[in-house]
């Protein structure tokens, strides 16, 4: 069956990751009283992840299944819309050891749900495949080791004998005529390789791979050209083999793959290189890769420019958020993509010119940074109150900016973005709660702020105050959603929001749960919400009720 115009059936609602919903009722005019929880439908662990809406259904996923053997594996279900009702149920087991690096065993992506399947990466390496209507799995392709069954030759487990973690798939896939594409690798083991893979959507097959670490200074990597080492002998048939040692490694592919079908091309965001640095980085590292989805060819690669960073000491400032491509006012395709080193860009999707640039947390008024916002500190104390001047002079990861992908308006020109990373950092949980919004509104063309500022130094969204810059750390980590004049958004106070696209009165909200403990209290995740007609769809990560909640919600009209 194939997908309807209204659903939100892959990752950000479709294959550009708009992030704008269709064929809805839900407007600024009825969200506040008329949008009702409709259902809470515990799960057997926690979502890291937005829900696919298909066919009246909820496809998602858990991280940690209870119901795996010792907690090690996941679980898939498919939920009705209409009643809450869990209609199918689909669970894999995996050992201890292949877990990714973070702990998680079952899944931390959006599936694409198509023409009668429903695909997903884990965080075993793995993709896949199974009957939309009974979750039946109907194949499974081994992307972390060989498989030659499915014509996949690379084995990606170097480091393993050191208890370094093997690569992992956090890459919501995207299938488009018969076709799927996927990112696989790891950031935190400094001898793996990633690579983006064009699989065959009936069998699993793979079609081409690309090597996303490049082998040679100023060489473009060829598809199927692939690290020797990786391979258990020479390569077979259609692929060759590449034995040097690489520009870097790393450079993972962690969000979804965006496509475009007027240029038939894939839009990759990349992490950061192994041995990491601030910007400039090495080979295809912190920007976009472009590359032609019929042939897996090299078409280009931007990376974010060295006066994006908050601060030059930035470093690890992967992009961890997917590309968003769009059609401007005067018909030009355009695409854009945000950086965890808090800045954001638009591209020509064609030509990759860089048609405007922002960094998207604060500065006063005169242009000075603020110490609280990307503090940099040696100090084990939490939350240590640095200077500019040190956190200037010390490398450190930039915890404020952002992994989200935007949402786009189409009727006013605007890009809706989240902000602020993860909430358990010792150093720098969430935001800078009184100067740091958890979304920015910008205009398309100039990326200047499109709401209205107060006289703040420095300004804030004058209407979304609160819920911004009011609750301690709470941030934006997730992905915004648009419809029609409405934009919603979650955090990592496990709420989410609705609010005027116009100037960002706050319409509705919601909270989900309680935090879990953690460093600094707690934390928990709501990673975005997914809509389709009337009803919006968002799981999370609370206390209790073995940390999975899917939430139905559905606007209840007179």
């Amino acid at each position: 069956m194939a997908q309807a115009p209204s659903d939100w059936w892959m990752y950000h609602g479709d294959p550009a990751h708009s992030g704008l919903a269709t064929g809805s009722a839900i407007t600024s005019a009825n969200v506040g009283t008329g949008l009702k929880t409709l259902h809470d439908v515990e799960l057997d662990g926690p979502i890291l992840s937005t829900p696919a809406l298909a066919g009246g259904f909820a496809y998602v996923g858990t991280a940690n299944s209870h119901d795996a053997v010792g907690s090690n594996g996941g679980s898939f279900y498919k939920v009705e819309l209409a009643t809450g009702a869990i209609a199918a149920v689909f669970h894999w087991d995996i050992p201890a050891a292949e877990r990714d690096t973070h702990g998680f065993c079952g899944m931390g992506c959006t599936p694409a749900v198509t023409e009668g399947r429903v695909y997903w990466s884990a965080f075993n390496g793995r993709i896949y495949c199974l009957d939309q209507e009974t979750l039946e799995l109907a194949w499974v392709t081994d992307l972390r080791y060989a498989d030659e069954l499915h014509n996949q030759p690379v084995t990606n487990d170097l480091g393993a004998e050191q208890g370094l973690p093997p690569a992992a798939g956090w890459s919501s896939p995207v299938v488009v005529d018969g076709r799927l594409y996927v990112g696989i690798g790891e950031g935190e083991n400094p001898f793996l390789y990633a690579f983006v893979y064009c699989l065959d959507a009936a069998t699993g097959d793979v079609i081409w791979i690309f090597c996303t670490c490049q082998f040679q200074a100023d060489v473009a990597n060829r598809p199927n050209q692939l690290p020797a080492e990786l391979l258990n002998g020479p390569p077979p048939a259609g692929f060759t083999a590449f034995d040097g040692t690489p520009v870097c490694t790393g450079c993972s592919v962690w969000a979804g793959i965006a496509y475009d079908e007027r240029l038939n091309r894939l839009y990759c965001s990349t992490g950061n290189p192994q041995p990491d640095s601030g910007l400039p980085s090495a080979g295809y590292s912190n920007g976009l890769l472009v590359l032609d989805a019929g042939t897996g060819a090299f078409v280009g690669c931007v990376q974010f420019p060295p006066e994006s960073s908050y601060r030059t000491t930035d470093v690890d400032v992967d992009v961890g958020g997917g590309p968003t491509l769009f059609t401007d006012a005067q018909g030009k395709r355009r695409v854009g993509l945000g950086c965890k080193n808090g800045s954001y860009m638009v591209l020509d999707a064609d030509t990759l010119e860089r048609l405007a640039l922002r960094q998207m947390l604060p500065f006063y008024q005169g242009g000075g940074q603020i110490p609280t916002v990307d503090p940099h500190s040696n100090s084990p104390a939490m939350n240590p109150p640095v200077s500019n001047e040190v956190s200037n002079r010390t490398n450190g990861e930039n915890y404020s900016g952002t992994y989200s992908t935007a949402a786009v308006h189409p009727g006013t020109g605007r890009l809706f973005v989240g902000l602020g990373g993860n909430n358990y950092h010792a150093l720098a949980p969430g935001i800078d709660t009184a100067t740091t919004p958890f979304m920015r509104a910008l205009d398309w063309e100039s990326l200047a702020d499109a709401w209205p500022l107060d006289d703040n130094d420095p300004p804030r969204y004058a209407k979304a105050m609160p819920p911004m810059y009011t609750n301690d750390t709470e941030s934006g980590l997730s992905v915004p959603a648009v419809v029609n004049d409405v934009v919603f958004m979650a955090t990592t106070m496990i709420s989410v929001y609705a609010f005027a696209v116009a100037d960002g009165t706050l319409l509705w909200q919601d909270n989900l749960g309680s935090e879990t403990g953690g460093y600094n209290g707690g934390y928990g995740y709501c990673m975005g919400p997914a809509v389709a007609g009337d009803y919006v769809v968002a799981g999370a990560l609370v206390y209790g009720r073995d940390g999975g909640l899917l939430r139905i919600y559905k606007l209840q009209q007179d």
